[in-house]
């Protein structure tokens, strides 16, 4: 069995001055702290904003999206609805009219939508125009002059001759009614057709901040919903 040696003084000594000499080259050694480049009143300063506009954000309802915990989620179907039910005049009132004008204008420029709608307007979900349950135009925006349908995508694609099929039957509903016809696609991506036009769920968002005025305290219950819907939709 063999003896350890036992390390005598001189030799420790001999060993801590190589290892001290070897230092520079060992890499990850232990981490510096930062150096301090602030001043901590303005830290503590700073934090008490937040804490107060948070306070606020959370008495006023500011924090939670109520559209995100509504079970929408990116379901076609259920956020199609929930426009429609935003739009309608019952809901937000000039609000909601300056909304759905916003969106009108951004995917149909060459009307004036703010004066077309002020004559009143109704709006349909899942629309058959001619009867045909096979052509179901998610929604549908009748007014005094005109027919919009809207063709609503989150992450499905596009059915074959899906809006080309639409367009001729939204034609043939609104030459019984008199009125001119529009489709447009709403979705993530461009329409592949050149003569439908599309718009993206940001254009919605948009739309709906800039249909509402004033801050968060001065909005109504309705304004912050529609406000709320549109920061529900931009990621689409």
């Amino acid at each position: 069995m063999k003896k350890h040696r036992q390390i005598k003084l001189p030799e420790v000594a001999r060993l801590q001055e190589a290892f001290l000499a070897l230092r520079p080259l060992v890499r990850g050694g232990l981490p510096r702290a930062p150096k301090q480049t602030y001043h901590l009143k303005n830290l503590e300063s700073a934090f008490g904003e937040l804490r107060t506009g948070l306070s606020q954000a959370r008495d006023e309802g500011g924090l939670v999206n109520p559209w995100s915990i509504a079970g929408l989620k990116r379901d076609e179907v259920r956020n199609a609805a929930a426009l429609a039910g935003i739009w309608l005049p019952e809901f937000g009132g000039a609000a909601s009219r300056r909304f759905l004008a916003n969106v009108l204008n951004a995917a149909l420029p060459n009307e004036e939508w703010s004066e077309e709608l002020a004559e009143g307007y109704r709006i349909e979900t899942e629309f058959s125009p001619i009867g045909d349950i096979s052509d179901r135009v998610d929604l549908v925006i009748e007014s005094q002059n005109h027919l919009v349908g809207i063709e609503v995508k989150i992450d499905a694609t596009l059915g074959h001759q899906q809006l080309e099929r639409y367009s001729a039957s939204m034609d043939r509903r609104a030459s019984i009614t008199g009125k001119q016809s529009h489709v447009f696609l709403l979705a993530p991506f461009a329409s592949p057709n050149s003569q439908t036009p599309s718009i993206t769920w940001r254009e919605i968002s948009r739309s709906a901040r800039a249909s509402v005025e004033g801050r968060l305290r001065h909005r109504s219950f309705a304004e912050h919903l529609i406000v709320s819907f549109g920061d529900h939709v931009h990621a689409f």
